[in-house]
């Protein structure tokens, strides 16, 4: 401990009649989270929003568009709800596990209702969100582990089909890609795409509801996405009726954090993903959340399933043994930090929340360490 003064440690055994602490070091003072400040976006935005709840992406045109012989005179608005998912199918299957929304489901609806051509711009709305492409507080090469932010992502703001490039203008690639998808289904398509506003007394003609947030805070989870992340902070706040902003969502999932008896006055969120060296998190907070996610049958559940377990995900190179069935985890690290939360059940069945916060220029000394704790608490050596 005292040659790494930087690390913050709580375990805590979760027993029938409440939570017994079984081992911790300054567990009360907030560290570098990194990627384990998914947890907290995760946590914030089921318990806010609600494991099922969907993002709405909506097709409107205008109030003076008109309908004849197939042909649709008048603009169209694609209008963006924040949804990180929203695909192509090829980028849907390369990179989402299909687990997505896909573009076609916009575009199916106009040839249910006759329509075979658009002549009019397609418009594409990502007004939801500001305009802020980065997170808070983050280094400047930060941008290249998380694609432009936008209200209106498809492909999560990649150029292709796959992670590779970003596009230079999110919203109207997302424009581009709903013209194609159009195309896809037999509705031909004349005039530009754009970026702008919906009206609003614009005419709804087609509406795709993402995967419920359960499923996206899995795909999150699993790879550590710090897109989807971002996203989902700025969602937060655009859909629990503030503001779609980075500081919106975090305001948000803070007070209701707080709220739960979850985080402390000296927690301080201030991303989604961890990519912020200003994220402030104490390792007994992030025990309580697990240990209050594992009492939950709502939303508690459905953040420790969206956890993956050892040999799966980020844990894939990590725990082997009785160990690798046996935690949930979410791992984090940047550059000086490396830390990991979650919870693990004993042979006996016995379950412990843990979090283990190292902001350590030892990185792999600290991993080893996280992993030789994990598999003394699921071989039981602190079981009742």
């Amino acid at each position: 401990q005292a040659q790494h003064p930087g690390t913050g440690a709580m375990i805590v055994r979760l027993d029938p009649g409440g939570g017994v602490v079984i081992a911790s070091h300054k567990p009360r003072e907030p560290f570098i989270p990194a990627s384990t400040q998914k947890l907290i976006t995760s946590a914030g935005a089921l318990a806010t929003l609600g494991p099922d709840f969907r993002f709405p992406t909506r097709l409107y045109t205008s109030a003076g568009a008109r309908l004849r012989g197939g042909t649709l005179k008048g603009p169209i608005y694609m209008q963006g709800g924040g949804d990180p998912v929203l695909a192509t199918g090829a980028y849907a299957r390369a990179e989402l596990g299909g687990r997505a929304t896909l573009l076609a489901r916009l575009a199916r609806p106009l040839k249910k209702r006759g329509i075979r051509q658009v002549n009019g711009p397609i418009v594409a709305d990502e007004s939801i969100f500001d305009a802020r492409r980065t997170g808070r507080g983050w280094l400047p090469h930060y941008t290249l582990y998380s694609p432009p932010l936008t209200g209106l992502p498809t492909n999560q703001a990649h150029a292709g089909n796959g992670q590779g490039a970003y596009s230079p203008d999110p919203p109207r690639a997302s424009g581009q890609r709903l013209r194609a998808a159009m195309k896809g289904v037999g509705v031909g398509h004349r005039g530009d795409v754009r970026t702008g506003r919906t009206p609003k007394q614009g005419r709804l003609l087609a509406r795709a509801l993402s995967p419920r947030l359960r499923i996206i805070a899995r795909t999150m989870n699993h790879s550590s996405d710090n897109h989807i992340a971002e996203t989902l902070l700025k969602g937060v706040g655009a859909h629990s009726g503030g503001r779609g902003t980075s500081a919106g969502g975090a305001g948000t999932i803070s007070s209701r954090l707080r709220s739960l008896g979850i985080l402390a006055a000296g927690d301080r969120i201030v991303d989604g993903s961890g990519l912020s060296r200003e994220n402030r998190v104490s390792a007994a907070s992030l025990a309580r959340l697990i240990a209050t996610a594992d009492r939950d049958r709502a939303w508690g559940r459905a953040l420790i399933s969206s956890l993956p377990r050892g040999g799966e995900g980020t844990l894939v190179r990590r725990f082997r043994g009785s160990a690798r069935k046996r935690v949930r985890a979410k791992t984090g690290y940047i550059n000086g930090v490396s830390t990991l939360a979650g919870r693990v059940v004993s042979r006996r069945g016995d379950r412990y929340a843990f979090a283990l916060m190292m902001n350590d220029a030892d990185i792999s000394g600290a991993q080893a360490t996280q992993n030789r704790i994990v598999a003394l608490l699921a071989a039981g050596v602190a079981d009742r």
